[in-house]
């Protein structure tokens, strides 16, 4: 019979295509192209009264949601329909929801860290609050339970190793994955209002505002790029739209050489990023972003130059490989980095050379599938710690 997936997650899919919706949505057409049987599981937080469990299809594939109440039955009963063979949850969300269920029915999980929790809840409260505490230690009761955990970057291995003591040979680092074909056929140009063919396009794609995210680094940097080159521009690609207003006025008076897309579609990101004369990367040097983000995949995919701060397993996948240009974390650095490649076209074209095999190595989902599916027979054949 062929083998049988429940993943569990915290948040709907479809939903926000943003990168943590957008990994495990991959993740399942890959594995239903290679005969896998799938199965979805929304595990919501609110209501927490109500006992429904409404199913619903996403591409053909069963999907269900929870409400906390039936975090344990629901799963029990979806079961007993689909005879799934392990429980692969995603994100700490997934994977504290439905610990419960796992232990008690001794499923296999498949734990994958998509960031570390430490970063993620009560980002607001000083100190944190009773909610980090508790999700704090039904995250660690779950790393203590998993028969395998997926991490996204060696640095996220490292502290759970060392900090969550998970065992190194049940840790497995596997890349955010994408499509590479979605980036092999012709899609309709997007016109950029503002942008003609002359001008040499900047290019960041992904949210605006997430701290982590280091755009306001971006945006501190663009007065010494668009001062050494009158023809440059920047396009962010990604919302909401009123955080691109307040980054033009930052940047007075060269505000209308920044335009801001929001409410793109998958096709017009590949046409987008094929427009820029350089991405940019410009991600803060903390805990959070020790995971590799799936941006660096379709960055590397699109084969255009970029330019990432220099942390990480980036080092590697960008500064070793030849892939691009890494700088130090600050606006001065990303303009410097910019300005070099702009200006020297044979260089930046040397390192957009080398993308294409760092994607095809490292984040196409063709070839993670079998990554992920190794996984899977390990936590099958070893079972839960």
């Amino acid at each position: 019979m062929p083998l049988s997936i429940l993943m569990t997650t915290s948040f709907p899919i479809p939903g926000e295509y943003d990168g943590t919706a957008m990994l495990p949505i991959k993740i399942v057409r890959e594995l239903k192209k290679n005969g896998v049987n799938v199965v979805l599981a929304h595990l919501k937080a609110k209501p927490v009264g109500g006992f429904r469990v409404e199913r619903a299809e996403f591409e053909g594939i069963p999907s269900y949601t929870l409400p906390p109440s039936r975090w344990v039955g629901g799963l029990k009963r979806i079961h007993k329909l689909h005879q799934f063979d392990l429980v692969h949850a995603q994100h700490y969300g997934g994977a504290t929801r439905c610990l419960p269920a796992c232990l008690l029915h001794d499923w296999p999980l498949v734990y994958e860290i998509h960031s570390l929790l430490g970063d993620e809840v009560e980002r607001d409260k000083l100190g944190r609050g009773l909610k980090f505490r508790a999700t704090r230690f039904i995250e660690q009761a779950a790393c203590n339970h998993a028969a395998e955990v997926i991490v996204l970057g060696e640095p996220v291995g490292e502290v759970c190793r060392n900090e969550k003591a998970v065992p190194a040979d049940r840790i497995h680092t596997i890349y955010p994955g994408i499509d590479l074909g979605e980036y092999e056929h012709e899609v309709q140009p997007f016109d950029i209002p503002g942008i003609g063919p002359n001008h040499k396009v900047v290019m960041y794609i992904g949210s605006i505002v997430h701290p982590n995210q280091g755009v306001p680094l971006l945006i501190d940097a663009l007065p010494a790029i668009f001062a050494a080159d009158p023809d440059a521009r920047c396009v962010l690609v990604g919302g909401p739209a009123s955080a691109g207003i307040e980054y033009q006025n930052r940047i007075a008076p060269y505000g209308d050489r920044l335009i801001t897309i929001t409410g793109t579609t998958p096709d017009q990101v590949v046409a987008l990023s094929r427009r820029a004369d350089v991405l940019v990367h410009p991600r803060l040097a903390c805990r959070e972003n020790y995971s590799v983000q799936s941006k660096i995949a379709v960055y590397l995919a699109a084969g255009r130059p970029i330019i990432a701060t220099n942390f990480g397993d980036y080092k590697m996948l960008i500064g070793e490989k030849q892939a691009g240009l890494l700088v130090d974390v600050s606006p001065d650095a990303i303009a410097t980095g910019v300005i070099d490649l702009l200006q020297n076209p044979a260089k930046a074209a040397a390192l957009a050379a080398n993308t294409r095999a760092v994607a095809e190595e490292y984040f196409a989902m063709s070839r993670n599938i079998q990554r992920y599916l190794n996984v899977y027979q390990s936590a099958i054949q070893r079972g839960n710690r």
